[in-house]
């Protein structure tokens, strides 16, 4: 019981220097690479991601009639040129890195 009381009383102090903390956690700070090749291919992997849920918003918006077709195209077209740069850079960082996949 008793060290389970000074765990829980070293959790409470934790907390409450968190809590008190001025300066706000960076989340971009918060996952860090131990070298610049790993970097790009973590953004280049984030990137990826993110356009990709782009394209599926944009399918929506046309499914629910919020945009037109030609407006749809346009941005799907451009966003694939980038999503195609962007694995083409994970490919090529991945191979420099001798990683698998």
């Amino acid at each position: 019981m008793r060290i389970l009381k000074e765990r829980e009383a070293e959790m409470k102090a934790v907390v409450a220097r968190l809590q008190s903390a001025t300066d706000p956690l960076d989340v971009d700070e918060a996952v860090t690479t131990t070298a610049p090749l790993y970097k790009q291919l973590l953004n280049s992997y984030a990137e990826d991601q993110a356009t990709q849920d782009a394209i599926y918003y944009l399918g929506e918006a046309l499914r629910r009639d919020v945009i037109d077709l030609d407006c749809y195209l346009k941005h799907v077209r451009s966003l694939s040129r980038k999503q195609f740069q962007l694995r083409a850079t994970m490919i090529k960082c991945r191979a420099k890195g001798n990683m698998a996949g």
